[in-house]
């Protein structure tokens, strides 16, 4: 019953953010970038190069940074959906409908997360199967012999994406409740909320800094940085978390009117 009633409130937040032009706009252009971005390099690493030694070593060279790029981007809307679920309550004027209902507060919190997290999750999910699919197509077509060393995102990646992408979507809603009632302004939200999407800069700069020979980042330096980028994304998500859920009362929503 509860989880059903957060569906509403989460399927009326949806529909709210979505009336808003960059919102929708920003998820159809985010939704298509990631993939788009990531097939022509993936086509310029296939049809560019004239063996599948040279295409694995360049494709060694790219994949440490391909993973968190997808993340960002597949992350970027969780922002912007749950600035207008939260913040955006108070710009548009619609607290006063949202005290109204007879929903309880965690109804009401758990309404708001999955207004971001479900759409945010679905976008970050099929931008890797595109992203897969599309890549062992191209590879396929170019005469590459294809193995898991050809997979875009490879292992790591797909590790990174799979546990730091959805601890990030969850962690930028509970920041988005923190900041709710300190902005005045959706754009100011998404400015606060641009710096927690920075966590995803760690396992793009670490792993250039320590170069195997050949100029091919070290896997196990890769591997570290994934798995450290998860545990900040952790903490970060569990601290906010512990944060927001006592912040997130009518109490403090009635405070906003």
């Amino acid at each position: 019953m509860t989880l059903r009633k957060s569906m509403i409130v989460a399927r009326a937040d949806l529909r709210m953010a979505l009336q808003v032009s960059y919102v929708k706009y920003g998820l159809i252009g985010m939704s298509a970038l990631g993939p788009i971005m990531i097939l022509v390099i993936v086509s310029f690493v296939a049809f560019g190069t004239t063996s599948a030694v040279e295409a694995l070593a360049l494709l060694s060279l790219l994949s440490p940074t391909i993973s968190p790029v997808l993340g960002v981007i597949s992350i970027i809307p969780a922002s912007l959906i749950a600035a207008n679920a939260l913040v955006g309550e108070k710009e548009q004027n619609t607290i006063e409908a949202l005290l109204c209902t007879p929903l309880t507060d965690s109804e009401l919190l758990i309404g708001k997360v999955l207004s971001s997290f479900i759409p945010s999750m679905a976008l970050l999910l099929g931008t890797i199967a595109v992203t897969e699919v599309g890549s062992i197509v191209i590879f396929l077509s170019a005469g590459l012999p294809f193995s898991v060393n050809f997979l875009v995102p490879d292992v790591a990646g797909l590790f990174l994406l799979l546990s730091a992408g959805p601890t990030m979507i969850l962690a930028i809603s509970s920041v988005m409740i923190l900041i709710s009632g300190r902005v005045a302004r959706v754009y100011e939200a998404y400015q606060v909320s641009g710096v927690s999407i920075m966590v995803f800069i760690l396992p793009i700069i670490v792993p250039l800094l320590v170069m195997q020979s050949g100029g091919i980042p070290d896997a196990n330096l890769v591997w570290l940085s994934d798995i450290a980028t998860l545990l900040i994304a952790s903490v970060l998500m569990t601290i906010t978390w512990i944060l927001a859920i006592g912040r997130f009362n009518r109490d403090r929503l009635v405070s906003l009117v």
